[in-house]
């Protein structure tokens, strides 16, 4: 694996190249302190993984990544920083990794394993134009694409769909079957219903293979389940909470990030479809942002910059959590803003 370094302090560009070294397999074909120049000799460095400094502005990392995945549509980009300030942004051009300076030997060797794994089943996923796609749950269950187009999975079926909805809500954990019979085909018996599950999981695995997505649904033994593993597709509900935990304290250095992080949130948990076992989880995450939303709309206000504060408690109303969900003491709140 071809490692390209692009890293403004010579310090840690030294430890990382270090330290990469050290890795099987890992061939560190380039380093720059500073980037310039850096698109010319893509082609000439070849590299399959960019390990690129984001805290210095002076290379323009997020827009020298854009440029990069233009030029590479399908090389590995891994973004090193002292802080999270730039990770939502960073997300925007479907990075590997983000890690934080100094680089740990151990998140490195992580790091690296995953490319591995991209590396040895992602061919057919970069021929379809699917390397690195986006499933998003906020709002429509949809697949967002590195070029940023959107796309419909044709699900056949109305219980394919929910099949792979419910098994997604539980990614990374087996489901036994007997509980799919009974969300699923509660009125047939068991072997009726094993032979309609058997059907709807073949269906499933069809459209994402159709649609290039390298997302696993393993059974579990005969009669154990099914589970559901992401691999390399990135799931816009995971980023979203990761980015919102990864705020630093509120002030004025920081609310136009809040901002960010908020706006990213675009609907609520497979808001269009009506599945009574997502409610509970919508419910969460809705008052995630509702929490965070109310505490922005009250700094706003509280530092004198009502035009912001109204933006944002208009969004709240738009979104008819008000009422119905907000806590007596963010009413509250809101009401005297």
């Amino acid at each position: 694996m071809r490692a390209l370094l692009v890293e403004e302090e010579r310090t840690e560009l030294l430890r990382l190249k270090a330290m990469l070294e050290q890795e099987d397999g890992i061939q560190v074909v380039g380093m720059s302190e500073k980037g310039a120049r850096l698109e010319e000799r893509l082609k000439e460095w070849a590299p399959d993984i960019v390990f690129l400094d984001l805290d210095a502005q002076a290379n323009g990392g997020l827009e020298l990544a854009a440029r990069i995945r233009a030029a590479d549509p399908v090389v590995d980009i891994v973004f090193t920083a002292r802080s999270d300030r730039h990770a939502l942004e960073a997300y925007t051009v479907y990075p590997l990794d983000y890690m934080r300076k100094p680089v740990d030997h151990t998140r490195l060797a992580r790091t690296i394993g995953m490319a591995r794994r991209r590396s040895e089943h992602g061919a057919q996923a970069i021929s379809d134009g699917a390397a690195d796609s986006r499933l998003v749950c906020l709002g429509s269950l949809t697949i967002r694409r590195p070029n940023s187009e959107t796309a419909y999975p044709r699900w056949r079926t109305t219980k394919a769909q929910e099949l792979f909805a419910y098994l997604l809500h539980h990614r990374g954990h087996m489901v036994s079957r007997e509980s799919l019979f009974r969300l699923l085909w509660p009125e047939f018996d068991a072997e009726r219903a094993a032979a309609q599950l058997y059907n709807t999981i073949y269906t499933i695995r069809a459209v994402l293979k159709s649609e290039g997505l390298h997302i696993t649904i393993a059974k579990g033994g005969p009669a154990a389940g099914y589970r559901l593993d992401l691999g390399t597709v990135r799931l816009d509900v995971d980023l979203w909470e990761q980015s919102l935990l990864a705020l630093s304290s509120l002030g004025r250095d920081t609310a136009s990030r809040y901002e960010t992080v908020l706006n990213a949130y675009t609907g609520d948990y497979l808001q269009e479809s009506e599945y009574g076992w997502a409610l509970e989880e919508r419910l969460r995450l809705r008052e995630l942002w509702l929490d965070n939303a109310c505490r922005l709309a009250g700094f706003y206000r509280s530092h004198g910059m009502d035009e912001e504060a109204n933006s944002m408690l208009q969004r709240l109303h738009l979104t008819h959590v008000l009422p119905s969900l907000m806590p007596i003491e963010h009413a509250s709140a809101a009401e005297r803003s």
